[in-house]
C-alpha cells in the first residue's frame, strides 16, 4: 500500500475513476446530421445550458489558410428572459477542438438567435462531435 502512495499510481486510478464517470454522465444521442453534411450518420452528443438552445448545427469544408478545412456553422438563441452570453466548445473524438464567446461581444437579446462558424484544423469527415454550450 505504501508503494502505491509513494509513486502516485493510487492517486492516478483515482482522477482516471472520477473522469471516467464524469464522461458517462453526458447524456449521448445518435442523431442525422441535417443542412450541408445531409444524411450522415454520426455519434452526437449535445450538452447544452437551459437557457440555450442549439438551433442549428452544420459542417462543411472550406479553405482556411491555404488549406481545405473542416468547418462548424452553430446557432444558438437565447431562451432565457435577459440577455445572456455563451461559450461554446466542440470536440470532436479524433482529437482537434474548437470553440468561442456567442457572441464575441456584447450579449444575445431574449429570443434571438446568433449563427457563428469556427473553422477547425482537420481535413476529413469526422465520426462524431461533441458540443458544450455554457452560460457565462
Amino acid at each position: 500500500m505504501n508503494i502505491l502512495r509513494k509513486s502516485g499510481v493510487g492517486l492516478l486510478i483515482l482522477i482516471l475513476t472520477m473522469t471516467f464517470g464524469f464522461m458517462g454522465c453526458v447524456v449521448s444521442q445518435k442523431g442525422e446530421i441535417k443542412g450541408k453534411g445531409e444524411g450522415l450518420q454520426s455519434n452526437i452528443v449535445y450538452n447544452v445550458e437551459k437557457t440555450a438552445e442549439i438551433t442549428n448545427v452544420s459542417y462543411f469544408f472550406e479553405a482556411y489558410e491555404g488549406a481545405s478545412r473542416l468547418h462548424f456553422e452553430v446557432t444558438i438563441k437565447n431562451v432565457a428572459k435577459e440577455p445572456k452570453r455563451f461559450r461554446l466548445k466542440i470536440f470532436l473524438p479524433e482529437g482537434p477542438s474548437v470553440g468561442g464567446l456567442y457572441p464575441g461581444k456584447d450579449m444575445i437579446e431574449p429570443g434571438k438567435s446568433v449563427k457563428m462558424k469556427f473553422p477547425m484544423y482537420y481535413s476529413e469527415l469526422p465520426s462524431g462531435f461533441t458540443l458544450i454550450v455554457s452560460e457565462l
